[in-house]
């Protein structure tokens, strides 16, 4: 389901000495880690707890872990002398796409402002490169279904998702900066990222694992465009070597109907697909599916905020030619991905082994029930009944 047609590889630069991995120990930054180390480079691994770190990424004698945060470069400011590149993948991300994540003052600090700091420390270190990691949220749709690229502005209204209008200031704050001023900075620009290594996890990762544990009893007829980690790690270690100041390269996978998906991950879990319904109830199932969690005091598997830009993207098809062409990447097929990340979660004991999935599947529903009823009653299914009212609302209102 290849959305271009494939395009022979280029041939893999060699790979830089010494590279520093913002964000190393999330979804892109573990996978960016591991192919630097299978490419020959040392690594630098920036990661906010050096504990979780060490848990979560190989023990490797070229791989040194630097504890720091993104937003407070100069703590860490003095590691980057002698580095040959920066990978950024650090970003308010997945908190956005959780409850209560929509925070204006983060989304700058991190998305934004840190950007701007890091290639001002970069410049000072002598750091040659950097590259950027944006988002496909700042691509728009074209007429037809036609292939968005590279050029295609974001759709009118762009700037109601934080998280994405944070993603396109920082490439302003790219395009502002010349290569004479020390520092050569291509983008990737990645569709939606799943495979191993999701540990947080993201709201794929979210998605998957309620899948693969039989919670999830519905998904809406959408699609979206499918990326592996692992390709998208390739293509930003490529760009190190082959990629130009301030161009931005789709990283995009291949377009998939969300049903499609989760049957794929259902049975490479052993687990039970969700059933099909209309993209017009998304957003009251998602909103029932966060008050459910709020009152069970868990993270939901859906959210409001990941649902919209799930049904925003339904009609959007990305062109990742330039990417192929000139980064050399390819992409891996949606089963291997799933196949991969299947394992990756039961490596990591997130998901029980074949045998043990079913009575595992049924505690859990157990629990959902007896939880519902004890700490929700009849007000929680007021409030759910009243979140899907608004939800209507909202979707009649078309804001």
């Amino acid at each position: 389901m290849n959305s271009q047609p494939h395009v022979p590889a280029v041939p893999a630069p060699p790979a830089p000495g010494r590279v520093l991995v913002t964000g190393a120990t999330g979804l892109l930054g573990s996978n960016v880690t591991a192919e630097l180390l299978a490419a020959g480079a040392e690594v630098l691994a920036l990661a906010r707890s050096a504990d979780r770190a060490r848990t979560l990424l190989p023990a490797h004698q070229r791989l040194r872990i630097v504890e720091g945060d993104i937003t407070r470069i100069e703590g860490f400011a003095a590691q980057l002398r002698g580095i040959d590149a920066i990978v950024h993948t650090a970003a308010w991300f997945r908190e956005y796409y959780q409850p209560g994540g929509n925070d204006p003052a983060q989304l700058q600090r991190v998305n934004v402002d840190a950007v701007e700091r890091l290639l001002e420390a970069a410049a000072d270190a002598d750091v040659p490169v950097m590259v950027h990691i944006s988002s496909a949220t700042t691509i728009g749709t074209r007429p037809g279904g036609q292939p968005s690229d590279e050029d295609t502005p974001p759709d009118p209204g762009w700037e109601r998702n934080g998280y994405r209008a944070s993603k396109v200031r920082a490439e302003l704050v790219i395009q502002g900066w010349s290569e004479g001023d020390g520092v050569r900075v291509p983008v990737i620009v990645p569709a939606w990222m799943w495979g191993p290594g999701d540990a947080a996890p993201t709201a794929s990762g979210r998605l998957f694992l309620a899948v693969a544990r039989g919670e999830l009893g519905a998904v809406p007829r959408v699609g979206s465009q499918v990326v592996d980690a692992r390709d998208v790690a390739a293509a930003a270690v490529r760009a190190i070597t082959t990629g130009a100041h301030g161009r931005r390269y789709i990283v995009g996978g291949s377009w998939h109907p969300l049903p499609a998906v989760t049957r794929q991950i259902a049975t490479a879990a052993g687990g039970r697909a969700p059933r099909k319904v209309p993209a017009a109830i998304a957003m009251a199932g998602a909103t029932a599916i966060e008050l459910t969690a709020r009152l069970l005091r868990r993270d939901p598997a859906v959210t409001r905020a990941g649902t919209r830009v799930l049904l925003e993207g339904n009609t959007q098809h990305l062109d990742s030619r330039r990417a192929e062409r000139e980064l050399g990447v390819t992409f891996r097929p949606l089963e291997a991905t799933i196949t991969d990340e299947t394992a990756w979660y039961r490596s990591h004991g997130t998901l029980p082994i074949p045998g043990d999935h079913a009575s595992s599947t049924e505690r859990t529903r157990a629990g959902l029930r007896i939880g519902i009823r004890r700490v929700a009653g009849e007000h929680g299914q007021q409030l759910l009944a009243a979140g899907r009212q608004a939800e209507n609302g909202r979707m009649q209102r078309g804001s």
